[in-house]
């Protein structure tokens, strides 16, 4: 909307969206028979994503059959983004990752955003554009963030203080940004979505910490010693997340001349800041 776009939401059920927002009632998009004539382009972000123990066939329905079935009800002109994720190169991949990385999807969840992208391209050719965010910071954001945010609010000594990693995330407004940029006719095909400064596990507990005005109380227990509890617990994949690395650069994004409006500490804090207002 600040761009000059008129926008109008998608959304399951009806409900009240945004000032300035028109909702679209699209219904199951894994089931809908919808028709999106007059509209210049298609930001698609719907999806099914941090679940445990879903079935394969779960996650195509929702992330490849909906995002089919929504690039069919598309016009033949209109411009085509998929939010997508960065997941598709792996939890760990070695060096720093780029949108010349290849892919190598190790869970169910970025198989299924894969196998949507590669669909996507079939259909809509050069109308698609695919965009890749890193974990996404902000307000209410899923992941391992709200859990974190949890133990710090609760007074409980967190056993990350030895952790040495870096790992990249993005702010949801930067997101945001950044798909109005490719809006763009001549926007790059795919891009990468991800602060260029990444983060330590430490570093970033400290920082909600502060949004949430709680001392961050970090034990330095061995890294060794906190695997071989994940495994009993069968967290690995948790684990690996808070304790490797997954360094993106986004290349295409900078290129376009997009920069995130504040740096990844001040995302953080805002973001626990939000918990802290609704927990009170």
């Amino acid at each position: 909307m600040q761009a000059g776009h008129a926008v109008t939401g998608g959304v399951r059920h009806d409900t009240t969206l945004p000032e300035g927002v028109a909702p679209f009632v699209t219904g199951d998009l894994a089931t809908a028979s919808l028709r999106l004539d007059g509209f210049d382009a298609v930001v698609h972000a719907a999806g099914l994503a941090h679940r445990r123990g879903v079935p394969l066939e779960v996650w195509r329905r929702a992330n490849v059959i909906a995002s089919e079935n929504l690039a069919r009800a598309v016009s033949s002109q209109a411009r085509f983004i998929y939010v997508s994720s960065i997941g598709i190169y792996g939890r760990a991949p070695s060096g720093i990752v780029t949108e010349q990385t290849a892919s190598a999807p190790q869970d169910d969840y970025a198989l299924s955003k894969l196998e949507a992208e590669e669909r996507l391209a079939d259909m809509l050719g050069a109308r698609l554009r695919i965009l890749r965010p890193a974990a996404i910071v902000g307000p209410h954001c899923p992941g391992n963030i709200p859990l974190l945010l949890k133990l710090i609010r609760r007074g409980l000594p967190l056993p990350f203080g030895s952790i040495r990693n870096a790992r990249s995330f993005v702010d949801i407004e930067d997101v945001a940004a950044l798909t109005t940029l490719m809006l763009q006719e001549n926007a790059p095909s795919l891009v990468l979505a991800a602060h260029p400064e990444p983060i330590s596990t430490p570093d970033l507990i400290r920082a909600l910490a502060r949004g949430l005005s709680r001392p961050a109380r970090l034990l330095p227990v061995p890294t060794a010693c906190l695997g071989v509890v994940a495994r009993v617990l069968g967290r690995e994949a948790m684990f690996q997340s808070l304790s490797g690395s997954f360094i993106a650069r986004p290349v295409q994004a900078m290129a376009m001349g997009w920069r995130p409006a504040r740096n990844l500490s001040a995302s953080l804090e805002r973001a626990a800041a939000a918990e802290r207002v609704i927990k009170g």
